[in-house]
């Protein structure tokens, strides 16, 4: 009999020794500094658990890096022998998501005398809302009255010629900005192709190995959707590909501070002094 109930137990219960996972959506309680791990409060997990707890997970370093106590978050949960691990992590404020849909729905609508094509040199850099690396959402207003430098990568690119060249060179000129006393009039923004993988977690542990200042160099990821949008208005191609996971062209744009496209460089090879000389002349011409 015992063993009959036993049996039935583990039936009934979902099992933690499958590579199975839920989704979970819960607030960040605690942020356990020795052990990479959150403490996560949830109503429920669907599938897992039907009544509010607790639960700790581990997660990774970049998460762990951008959580804040109170934040709401949905990820994917795994679990194994009563250890959990927490992958997939977004921010999932219900108002913050609303915000981002409805800038990113005003984005794509069509307009009255835009550009149909690809934006070039005059045309208006367009307006969106995307989480940066810390897991802020950044809107519009966040970029106003700032030059812009901006391009186009992917954390898990295996190219060292493409996504970790753009960023060593980036991180480049962050620093000699910052040693001429421009920085804090020019955002650096590096976009992903790669949404789906790319989480604002991943993408503060990628840029965060090349040693860069969060505040001034953010990498942009959310809604896939807006994010194809915004890569074919610009005119940069990306196909999923076995062997690099995105075969996608290249194009680095310099917007100046009334969100106007200013200058363009396809490719991959633009060169430091080339982007610095022109942010130069157009902060000149603004002091």
């Amino acid at each position: 009999m015992k063993l009959s109930l036993w049996l039935l137990g583990l039936i009934a219960a979902p099992s933690l020794f499958a590579d199975e996972g839920w989704q979970l959506t819960g607030k960040i309680l605690k942020i356990l500094d020795g052990k990479s791990s959150l403490v996560v409060a949830y109503d429920v997990i669907p599938g897992f658990r039907e009544m509010p707890g607790e639960l700790e997970v581990r997660v990774g370093s970049g998460d762990h890096a951008i959580a804040k106590s109170g934040e709401v978050i949905r990820g994917q949960l795994t679990g194994k022998d009563g250890t959990f691990k927490l992958e997939g992590i977004w921010p999932a404020d219900a108002k913050t998501e609303q915000a981002m849909s409805l800038i990113n729905r005003d984005m794509t609508r069509p307009r009255i005398g835009a550009s149909k094509g690809v934006l070039k040199v005059g045309d208006e850099f367009p307006r969106f809302a995307f989480y940066n690396q810390l897991g802020q959402l950044v809107r519009p207003e966040d970029l106003e009255k700032r030059l812009l430098v901006v391009n186009f990568i992917f954390t898990r690119s295996k190219v060292p010629t493409m996504s970790a060249a753009t960023v060593k060179r980036m991180a480049q000129l962050q620093t000699r900005l910052k040693e001429s006393g421009m920085l804090e009039d020019v955002k650096l923004i590096s976009i992903s192709l790669d949404p789906e993988h790319d989480t604002p977690g991943i993408c503060y542990a990628y840029l965060d190995a090349q040693g860069i200042d969060h505040d001034s160099y953010w990498m942009l990821t959310g809604s896939k959707s807006a994010l194809d949008f915004l890569t074919k208005k610009i005119g940069v191609v990306s196909v999923p590909s076995e062997k690099t996971i995105i075969n996608h062209s290249m194009v680095l744009l310099i917007v100046d501070k009334e969100a106007k496209i200013f200058h363009r460089i396809p490719g991959t090879r633009w060169s430091l002094d080339d982007v610095y000389g022109r942010l130069e002349v157009l902060q000149g011409g603004w002091k």
